[in-house]
């Protein structure tokens, strides 16, 4: 016989959504009706009862059975409880507490608040009702049950959905022995038994413990990033430490912690929290960071005590809710701890992925690469409460001077030479026409902004780029073929013969050819430059970016279009300008300004007042970030 479970409330951003689900069928508990998967990391709620042993045949008897959230911001939308018996094999049966169609569970208001229930599969089961609709979320739920006329061992069981539509099935509660019934075999495990350790408290930062968290002012479930400590001893050997991040991953998922005597991953000690998804266990391993990888210790839990139960605090590790935590004791040991701990270094975090128990290496994408704490710290002080992250200057100017000499003097000089030369025919400065002024300087200081920020990248890099992974490892590529291009260009520009020569107009072609080049590969790498996670760069700036080519591309169209609406006008005012000067040629006539020139110039004034603040916002944005 199955079980009708109700419709969900699902509540995100305000929005109530209706979601129907099938269950439960009373023999497991099993959910039916949609493609979801059970969740596979410990389960938020737990089932409590209030004594360890019970009196059969006793009408006075009654186990009071605590349906509670363990906290982290979830609620039970909808539930499904019964009792099952335990056999000397540790096989389980669902318990028949008395005649057919007795209640068994009897719910206890808790704090005056009660939930819609009901009773089903013949008053083995009680389950929240298939009309209920919460008015407040439920974080505990309370029931009287009266075990009747069952025999031996039993424990209780209960699939959960909670407020997002997620749900677990038959997690278990602590098993209960019948007094003078049979005994329970202790080698019988749970089931369920995956262990759950506290939050990560953040309000004793800076006074009990010291913290490290990003970003800046969160508290554990919304960190990225946290890590803290205080000192066991006073002379500096041993520690306790938590750590917690948000992780992806298939089955296995790890963060570490490095320390460091700067703000690079590469020959530090590191501590992993590694979650193994085959056990479901979380162990926590020592390593050194060798290159973007570690290389674990040959004895790499020796010093680390994940046992402990310090200050009400239950040592361990877990992967919930997406996020990997680990709180233990580290003791320095001479076996495979040559870092003093009582020394002040950079705190550097990552996590994602790992595979059979060990470590994937970093990536070096925005939110792959390791964070870096902006100052050092020591663990032995407790005052700390740090936040943010370390910033790579050298990266951000390298970035910014990208931005200018692209998408700044890049576009600017771009149009002049394409399609400004007739502007202004009877104007000069220094000799020289005004497009020319414009393109000679914008490709200087592009020329220029260029070769320092190549110089600055491979000062930080410390030579070639070890990225390895499409499509990461192609912006040092492209970088330095547009490097070279921007050397080769001016060097053609100063050495291309006069107006007159036949080989001016292959010149021209060649110089053309280079600056194209150089500028469709300048785009795509900006874009690639701003996914590197030394950047920092705000994913919204990226947006900003894309926005502003696509204008500037729109404009070079609608440029285009009337060049060549205004083609034949102009070839006329040429022609008469040339058979004037031919006619009259000690006279001083003025070149014919060409058509459109109104609407060329307020096109490039919406476009040159576009680019200044593009290239404002974006210098800000790289550079706050």
């Amino acid at each position: 016989m199955r079980a009708l479970l109700t419709v969900l409330t699902l509540a995100s951003l305000g929005v109530t959504t209706t979601l129907a689900l099938s269950c439960c069928t009373c023999d497991d508990l099993d959910v039916t009706g949609t493609s979801a998967e059970p969740q596979i990391y410990p389960c938020p709620f737990i089932i409590k009862v209030n004594k360890f042993a019970y009196k059969t045949n006793d009408p006075e008897e009654f186990l009071i059975v605590t349906l509670e959230s363990r906290g982290g911001g979830r609620y039970i939308n909808q539930f499904m409880l019964q009792a099952v018996s335990i056999d000397s094999m540790g096989k389980t049966t669902v318990a028949n507490p008395g005649d057919n169609g007795v209640q068994a569970f009897t719910q206890v208001p808790v704090e005056g608040y009660t939930v819609s229930t009901a009773t089903d599969c013949e008053g083995k089961v009680v389950r929240s009702d298939t009309n209920l609709k919460f008015d407040s979320k439920a974080t505990k739920i309370q029931f009287s049950f009266a075990p009747r006329r069952i025999q031996g061992p039993i424990k209780f069981r209960a699939t959960f959905v909670d407020d997002q539509g997620n749900f677990w099935l038959r997690e278990e509660s602590e098993p209960i022995v019948q007094i003078g019934g049979p005994s329970l075999d202790p080698s019988i495990a749970r089931q369920n038994a995956l262990p759950v350790i506290d939050p990560i408290h953040t309000d004793k930062c800076g006074i009990e413990k010291g913290c490290y968290r990003v970003p800046e002012g969160c508290w554990e479930p919304y960190c990225d990033y946290i890590a803290t400590w205080r000192p066991l001893s006073r002379v500096g050997v041993e520690y306790m430490i938590e750590m917690s991040a948000r992780v992806d991953g298939i089955t296995d998922r790890h963060v570490s912690l490095a320390l460091s005597d700067d703000i690079r991953w590469g020959d530090d000690h590191v501590f992993e929290c590694v979650h193994e998804g085959g056990t479901g266990l979380t162990k926590v391993y020592q390593a050194k960071s060798i290159a973007h990888s570690t290389e674990r210790f040959r004895n790499s839990q020796n010093g680390i005590d994940d046992t402990c139960n310090l200050f009400g605090l239950k040592c361990g590790g877990q992967f919930m809710e997406g996020r990997v935590r680990c709180r233990f004791v580290v003791r320095s040991s001479r076996n495979i701890n040559s870092l003093p701990l009582s020394g002040s270094y950079h705190l550097l975090m990552y996590s994602g992925p790992a595979e059979n128990t060990l470590t994937a290496p970093h990536k070096y994408g925005y939110g792959e690469y390791p964070v870096a704490s902006p100052d050092m710290v020591s663990l032995g002080d407790i005052s700390i409460n740090m936040q943010g992250y370390a910033r790579y200057p050298l990266v951000k100017a390298h970035g910014i001077l990208m931005i200018l000499a692209w998408c700044f003097f890049g576009t600017v000089g771009l149009l002049m030479t394409k399609y400004y030369k007739p502007m202004w025919p009877n104007k000069r400065f220094y000799g020289h026409r005004y497009w020319f002024i414009a393109h000679f300087n914008c490709m200087a200081w592009l020329f220029i902004f260029v070769l320092i920020a190549f110089i600055l990248i491979f000062v930080e890099a410390g030579g070639y780029s070890k990225v390895d992974y499409f499509p990461l490892d192609a912006h040092p590529v492209m970088g330095i073929i547009i490097f070279c291009c921007v050397i080769i260009n001016p060097i053609i520009a100063l050495l291309r013969p006069a107006d007159d020569n036949d080989c001016r107009p292959c010149v021209n072609w060649v110089h053309w050819a280079f600056g194209t080049v150089a500028w469709c590969l300048a785009i795509p790498n900006m874009f690639i430059g701003m996914s590197f996670g030394k950047a920092h760069v705000p994913w919204w700036a990226t947006w900003i970016l894309f926005i502003y080519i696509l204008f500037h591309i729109i404009v070079e169209i609608t440029l285009e279009i009337h060049q060549c609406c205004t083609h034949k006008k102009n070839k006329e005012r040429r022609k008469k300008y040339e058979f004037q000067k031919r006619e009259n040629p000690k006279a001083n006539i003025p070149e014919p300004e060409p058509a459109g020139r109104i609407f060329k110039r307020n096109m490039f004034i919406a476009h040159f007042i576009v680019t200044c603040i593009v290239a404002f916002i974006m210098v800000i944005a790289i550079a706050a970030a």
